[in-house]
């Protein structure tokens, strides 16, 4: 017989364990009806395992870890690990709706949305901001998605709405929270799509690391699915909040469902970071349980400096794409050392 719905994330040895385990011990706290929703981690490529310690966290927590060699093909990439895992889940586990999720989440209460109505077979959010996204034919980047229409067999044009800037952009879903119906097949078909796409070297201008997610939306476009869009209140850009339109920004911090941090707690300033966003009411209980987690887990790993590096390596990428190779981060990083 099988259950309801079931949560999917990777774990492999280093920042993922600190991070898959506040997720997981935030689903149990704060899910409401679904805080025993089954959670399978998984860890997808052949390595070391995880520590003794998680696997202990995990067990206290019922998360059912797998060590299974998914995958192998593209074992450097480590973002494959996400369409790869997700069919594997697809599967092999037993549930009506499958919900994958990136470990760089945290939940403060119950996620209702994510049990589908009988007409829908996803929900997800819409990616922040344009990235690699495009905004139609005069678009720069509009090539690559042509491409992927091609190759992937797109017929109908399907655009969203960026919650930073409001732009109109071709469909473009962020992949760090899927919600599907396991028997519409969808992440079986993200996967055949995106060992398709790699094996034929199509990449987007800014590299290799938005592939997955850009094979993603147009494997939706393809399917002509039903795309529903989840509530600006999950999976919430954190650190992205000041960039956000003005209505979509969460007021306070008891209004939020979920939280998508990024890299945020692997730098030591980071509740100086979130004083800084305007108008969000930190005045929470949630919010205290969210410092002490972090603190207990020893998160804090990277210098501030690091966030910056960020900065300068995206410009450094930009600029390439004009062919002016200039490496000044290679230069900070030596400096920074001496």
């Amino acid at each position: 017989m099988s259950i309801p719905i079931a949560f999917i994330i990777c774990t492999e040895p280093g920042r993922l364990e600190a991070q898959s385990l506040m997720l997981a011990e935030s689903i149990r706290k704060f899910c409401g009806e679904l805080k025993d929703t089954p959670i399978y981690s998984f860890h997808p490529r052949v390595g070391e395992p995880i520590s003794k310690q998680t696997q202990k966290a995990f067990e206290a927590l019922q998360v059912n870890h797998q060590q299974v060699p998914i995958n192998q093909e593209f074992h450097e990439y480590y973002l494959a690990n996400k369409p790869l895992t997700c069919a594997y889940a697809e599967q092999n586990i037993d549930a009506e709706i499958l919900v994958f999720l990136d470990s760089d989440k945290c939940f403060f209460s119950e996620p209702k949305e994510f049990l589908l109505p009988v007409n829908c077979n996803v929900r997800l959010r819409p990616e922040y901001g344009q990235g690699i996204g495009s905004t139609g034919l005069r678009d720069s980047q509009e090539w690559y998605w042509q491409k992927l229409y091609e190759v992937l067999g797109v017929k109908r044009e399907v655009f969203v709405e960026t919650p930073i800037g409001k732009k109109r952009i071709r469909a473009y879903w962020n992949s760090g929270l899927v919600v599907v119906r396991r028997s519409a097949g969808i992440f079986t078909t993200w996967k055949e799509n995106f060992e398709k796409v790699m094996r034929l070297d199509i990449t987007p201008p800014q590299g290799i690391y938005f592939v997955e997610q850009s094979v993603l939306s147009v494997t939706l476009c393809a399917l002509e699915e039903n795309v529903e869009h989840l509530p600006a209140n999950y999976s919430y850009p954190l650190p992205l909040h000041n960039r956000l339109s003005t209505e979509l920004q969460i007021k306070h911090w008891n209004d939020i469902i979920s939280i998508h941090y990024f890299n945020l707690f692997f730098y030591n300033d980071w509740n100086t970071q979130i004083k800084k966003l305007k108008k969000l009411n930190i005045n929470s209980e949630k919010y205290l349980w969210l410092c002490q987690e972090v603190v207990r887990l020893k998160m804090p790993r990277v210098s501030v400096l690091h966030r910056y590096m960020l900065v300068v390596k995206r410009m450094e990428q930009k600029l390439r794409n004009f062919n002016l190779d200039i490496n000044l981060s290679s230069w900070i990083e030596k400096m920074a050392k001496l």
